[in-house]
């Protein structure tokens, strides 16, 4: 079957294989070019690889393939990967997942519908896939197999977020910590949050609270330089975002714009110092300093509550061992609450998310049978094409031919049938064809029907 394509992925993820192994795979955005490059060299040994998609996150690198049929995918992407200085054996070792044909791209539904993700549900691997379908587009346009797949993924992808709730409800202890939150205050645009400690989770559940539009937030930690340096980042990140919004409006620079509305000034730092004061000015405290003994005591939050002149005082204490002394929660108009009530929040949205798991299956199984049909077809799609031309191109010569002798109304009426016309042809013909008994009976009648439609072409002439 002339110009015939097979696709495949191999695939190295936190599923199959541990950390160092990962690192070996993972593949740079300059090193995924010129794996593209390499791949669209082709080479001497075997026939070129018609495209390539690479995929390289912190959990997985993956390498979609489409090669001409027969050739052999792993011998060219072995010789690819050598010729750039990548690790060869670590995609055909024993950490790798090989699949193909319809199996990849199944596998390719699933990730992009968050079904792979180490957190069930989360969508952040869209993204992920939407930045290398771009990259590859912008070097090397991908074969008609990889184009429909990705994009079909896509289209999976938005159907299972929009259509079940596999990604709703918080699954991490940072996210978790901000959804009791917005339960305990009506709007947190209104209040003002505390982070104490600058790591990794204080940083991601700060976050999370500017996602959803807290009024204020103070950093405070042990090293004033590292809560600056985190409070800085946060500035700089909700600017981004905020001159990405205003730019298809008010059509300026990225620079330009960012000078103009300067830095969130929501965001700030405190010194460890002032600890007590920052709590006092807070309707939020989430703190995750990491240290060995709490560093919130009754009597910093006593003097607090006294100067909140009876406002509420949430505080969520993620930290291991516990930041917040427990006898912080016997004070009055202050509601304190630990891992182990995020914990049960999370698990409680964990279970929610795998009871979506049948109903996002059936929704991707839906787009996966869409592919397969196209799959299927694709090697009518040439000549049922070049027979439609041809019909469309008798039938636009017969509505001018009225259109010359009668009325307008006429002509129109002429078209609008003659459409139809073509439409149960084409849909008769591509019916037949499925029905065919063996690709190659197939490959008979699409011959006839070039002959026919080429015969009839030249007598016409």
């Amino acid at each position: 079957m002339a110009g015939a394509t097979s696709l495949h992925v191999r695939s190295i993820s936190h599923k199959t294989a541990p950390t160092a192994v990962r690192e070996r795979a993972h593949l740079t955005e300059e090193r995924a070019v010129e794996l593209m490059d390499a791949l669209s060299a082709g080479s001497a040994s075997e026939p070129a690889c018609v495209s390539v998609i690479p995929v390289s996150t912190c959990n997985r690198t993956e390498i979609y393939l489409e090669v001409k049929d027969g050739a052999d995918a792993d011998a060219i992407l072995r010789e690819a990967l050598a010729a750039i200085g990548a690790d060869c054996e670590v995609f055909f070792s024993e950490h790798a997942l090989r699949l193909d044909g319809l199996e990849a791209i199944a596998h390719l539904y699933r990730l992009a519908s968050g079904m792979e993700s180490m957190m069930l549900g989360e969508p952040q691997i869209t993204a992920q896939l939407k930045d290398a379908y771009r990259l590859a587009r912008a070097h090397h346009e991908p074969g008609p197999g990889l184009l429909r797949a990705f994009q079909g993924a896509f289209r999976a992808g938005k159907r299972v977020r929009t259509e079940t709730r596999i990604s709703t409800g918080a699954v991490s202890v940072a996210f978790a910590a901000v959804e009791l939150s917005r339960k305990f205050f009506d709007r947190l645009g209104k209040h003002r949050a505390l982070l104490v400690g600058a790591g990794e989770t204080g940083a991601l559940a700060a976050r999370h609270f500017l996602q959803h539009d807290i009024g204020h937030l103070t950093v405070v930690n042990r090293s004033f330089e590292r809560a600056e340096a985190l409070a800085a980042t946060l500035r700089d990140e909700q600017s981004r975002q905020l001159v990405e919004a205003d730019l298809d409006i008010e059509g300026e620079s990225a620079d330009s714009a960012r000078a103009l509305r300067g830095p969130d000034s929501r965001i700030i730092a405190r010194p460890w110092d002032e600890l007590g004061a920052a709590i006092a000015n807070a309707d939020v405290v989430l703190s995750t300093t990491g240290a060995t003994e709490p560093v919130i005591l009754p009597a910093m939050v006593q003097a607090a509550v006294k100067d909140r002149h009876g406002l509420p005082l949430f505080m969520l204490d993620i930290a291991v061992p516990r930041d917040i002394h427990p006898d912080v929660a016997k004070i009055g108009n202050v509601f304190v609450f630990g891992l182990e009530d995020l914990d049960e929040i999370v698990q409680g949205n964990l279970a929610a998310r795998r009871g979506q798991i049948p109903h996002a299956e059936r929704l991707i199984g839906e787009e996966l049978a869409e592919f397969g049909q196209w799959l299927e077809d694709i090697d009518m799609r040439p000549t049922v094409a070049e027979f439609r031309a041809y019909l469309e191109e008798l039938k636009d010569k017969q509505v001018g031919f009225v259109r010359k002798k009668q009325s307008d109304e006429l002509a129109d009426e002429v078209d609008k049938n003659l459409q139809l016309f073509i439409k149960k042809v084409l849909g008769r013909s591509m019916s037949s064809l499925r029905n065919s008994e063996s690709r190659e009976e197939r490959a008979r009648h699409l011959e006839t029907l070039r002959a026919l439609f080429s015969a009839e072409e030249r007598d016409a002439d």
